[in-house]
């Protein structure tokens, strides 16, 4: 069955899909595709173990959707209810009637995190065409809602780790200067080529992957008096045999190079708290206020909002009264830091 065109290969931001739903508006792929996001986490961490060795038995083709600032809650039925509508007007109607969203539940570990773990639905009960389809989407974005479909074997990502230190200015022959002491460092690691070697014998692998590493410059504000240049470390060479398990480990072993270089100091990784992990998309490249997708042309959701950061108490400020505490005449404000606002995608 023929699902309809897919917004890559579109100029315009409605689409008619098949059967007789309305015309669904959505962001059109931008001409050299939308953005990735690198995601360096199992996309089944946190994920109650019972619940994954059954979604791992589920029959069938699947796929994992995740919305847009996604964070694990026990209560996901407005969400839950916003996707199904989302994917059975993509598919189609006839094309989704045994379409099953399985509610992630999470595993017994605590955690503070902010936006905890796990964030991805598991889609199943489409045809294999249907899936694929989806899956070929990779954003649909919304006046509703948001999301991003990958498929249920995780992708690769390319993002490594991202540098600071280094006293370059940002230009493409500094990043062509922090590639070079990346690939150096890793040729003069005793470790990474032999675990190269390990998993492919071929003499050819490990030149060609020192050889994809690519350097991206970030430029960002610590504060007022302060901006800072980072640079973020990719390697666009895919390794077929190398497992999502084994990228980890050699992604870690990248992270504890020594990146001397001879005139421009030494490379530090961000490491910890300091590591970015954008409240939007969930990459780790790039903080929250560089997400690329609120720039996209013909973006739909979200919309940058100006949000108050005072406490949800707070509901109105008294009139103020003569006594302690009080203005002269009412004029003016009690002494003390003004609450804030900020931009929140």
């Amino acid at each position: 069955m023929q699902l309809g065109a897919s917004p890559c290969t579109c100029k315009q931001t409605r689409y008619s899909l098949p059967t007789a739903s309305p015309l669904l508006e959505i962001t059109p792929c931008p001409l050299n595709g939308f953005p990735i996001p690198q995601i360096c986490d199992p996309i089944t961490e946190g994920l109650d173990e019972m619940l994954l060795t059954a979604w791992m038995n589920k029959p069938g083709p699947k796929a994992w959707v995740r919305p847009w600032r996604a964070k694990f809650e026990h209560d996901t039925e407005a969400t839950w209810s916003k996707l199904r509508t989302l994917i059975q007007r993509v598919v189609g109607k006839d094309a989704s009637t045994n379409l099953v969203i399985s509610t992630p539940q999470q595993d017994s570990t605590f955690t503070t995190e902010r936006n905890p773990l796990p964030w991805h639905f598991l889609i199943s009960g489409l045809s294999q065409e249907a899936t694929t389809f989806l899956v070929n989407l990779q954003v649909i974005s919304t006046p509703d809602i948001m999301v991003f479909t990958l498929p249920f074997v995780q992708p690769t990502p390319t993002f490594l780790c991202t540098l600071e230190n280094f006293t370059l200015p940002d230009s493409p022959e500094s990043n062509a200067i922090v590639a070079d002491v990346v690939r150096h460092a890793m040729q003069s690691d005793d470790i990474i080529p032999e675990f190269i070697r390990g998993l492919d014998s071929n003499p050819d692998v490990l030149p060609t992957l020192i050889n994809s590493i690519h350097i991206t410059s970030i430029h960002i504000t610590n504060n007022v008096a302060r901006k800072q240049m980072l640079w973020n470390v990719y390697c666009s060479y895919t390794l077929t045999f190398l497992t999502l398990e084994k990228h980890f480990l050699w992604r870690c072993l990248i992270r504890n190079l020594h990146f001397h270089s001879e005139d421009h100091g030494m490379g530090a990784v961000h490491f910890g708290e300091k590591q970015f992990r954008c409240m939007g998309c969930k990459s780790l490249d790039h903080p929250t206020s560089l997400c690329p997708f609120p720039v996209v042309p013909g973006w739909l959701r979200p919309k940058p909002q100006l949000v108050a950061s005072l406490p949800a108490k707070l509901t109105s400020t008294p009139k103020p009264t003569r006594g302690h505490n009080s203005t002269r005449g009412g004029r003016g404000a009690p002494r003390g830091r003004l609450a804030r606002g900020g931009l929140r995608y």
